[in-house]
């Protein structure tokens, strides 16, 4: 068949779901970082999630259609 396959989709959404969980911990500071580290944290996890999420809706996609 396909090269998603269904396993795949559901270990990225935990993956993206685990990322978020550590965003908003983070964001509401239940997860600390010092001075300006905080920041360059909350900025590095926030593009992970922007590549993790278009990873995952492609792959998605290519399951669905492809």
């Amino acid at each position: 068949m396909g090269f998603v396959k269904d396993w795949m989709l559901v270990v990225g959404g935990l993956a993206v779901f685990a990322l978020v969980t550590f965003q908003i911990l983070q964001g509401l500071r239940k997860i600390k970082f010092k001075g300006p580290l905080h920041l360059k944290v909350h900025k590095a996890v926030g593009f992970t999630i922007l590549a993790a999420g278009v990873v995952h809706g492609t792959a998605a996609l290519l399951y669905l259609y492809g």
